[in-house]
Parts: C-alpha cells; structure tokens; sequence
C-alpha cells in the first residue's frame, strides 16, 4: 500500500504565522478494497468501539436525511489511556455525502479548541480505492498543543491503520492484483 503523510500548519487571514495556527495532518493510502467498502466502514462511525485503539464508545444520535440528501448526526466517542491518565468524551457533528464518498466531523469540546476530520474515498480502476483521511486540531492547552504535536502523525497513522486492519477484517485481506 502506497502511504504519503504531509503535515503543516494551516495558516489564517494575513498568510503570516501565527501562535493559534492549527496543525493539519494527512494520510493518503490505496487499497485493494472497493470505495464503497471503505466508505461503509468510515461512514459507520456507532461501530468505530469495535476496532479504534483507545475509543471505548462511539454512539450515533440525532440522525436524520438532509435535504440535498447528505447524512446528518451527532456522535459521542470516549477515548482511555490509563497509563496517561487519558479519559475523554467529544461530542462531534458528522456529515455523510454518499454522493462524494466523503466524510467529516467537527468537534469543538473537551480538551479541543477544534477538531476537524475529513474522510474522501474514491475509486480506482483496478477495484480498488484511495483513502484519504485529514485531520486538523487545536487544543485549548498551548502545552500539551506541543507535547501532542510531535506524535500526532503517529495516531493519525494508527487511526488509518486501524481502518485497514478492520477492512481486512470484514472483507477479507487481499492483494492490490486482485
């Protein structure tokens, strides 16, 4: 599988840098699974407890059809790490667009400042897909904004991993020849 993470900072209004700009990550991967597998699991986000490291719930609420068709719900995730003393709920709003095999999430609550995840599936002629997944963040605390920030490609990393392992799972690993 083919993997390319770019990480910088986006940057707001004058283009200068500035103390609040957000880190943003991406990860682009192919698969030998089709774009409507992928987006399946990705847009699943109620099982995201069964196979995310660390997520001990995820539950869907408020779901309802947009007007244009898009999907529209809430959901709550709660991340623990003992070592780290971590236990965290965010509650986020999520946007489901078959038609673009996109989705995305925004979060604002908890330890975040912000919290913005975009998924976009799409097919390729072999049968298989590219993954991309973006995330961009910022905390409400400055230091552990830096203490995260040297590790974040790492869980960004682990998330999209954690995707493929779940795809393997359920469809059955295959090679990109397939």
């Amino acid at each position: 599988m083919r993997a390319m993470i770019s990480r910088g900072c986006a940057q707001r209004g004058s283009g200068k840098a500035d103390a609040d700009a957000v880190p943003k990550f991406n990860v682009t991967r192919t698969t030998p699974h089709s774009a409507e597998s992928i987006f399946a699991i990705v847009a699943d986000v109620g099982s995201y407890k069964e196979f995310l490291p660390l997520m001990t719930q995820s539950r869907v609420m408020h779901r309802k059809t947009l007007p244009d068709g898009r999907e529209s719900f809430d959901a709550t995730t709660t991340i623990v790490h003992d070592k780290l003393r971590i236990h965290e709920t965010m509650h986020s709003h999520v946007i489901v667009d078959r038609e673009s095999s996109t989705v995305t999430a925004h979060s604002a609550d908890g330890p975040l400042k912000s919290l913005d995840t975009r998924w976009a599936i799409r097919p390729l002629p072999n049968g298989g897909s590219e993954i991309e997944f973006s995330v961009d963040y910022a905390l409400k605390s400055r230091s552990l904004q830096f203490l995260l920030s040297g590790m974040f490609d790492l869980v960004v990393r682990k998330i999209m991993n954690a995707f493929e392992a779940r795809a393997d799972e359920i469809y059955g690993s295959r090679s990109a020849s397939s």
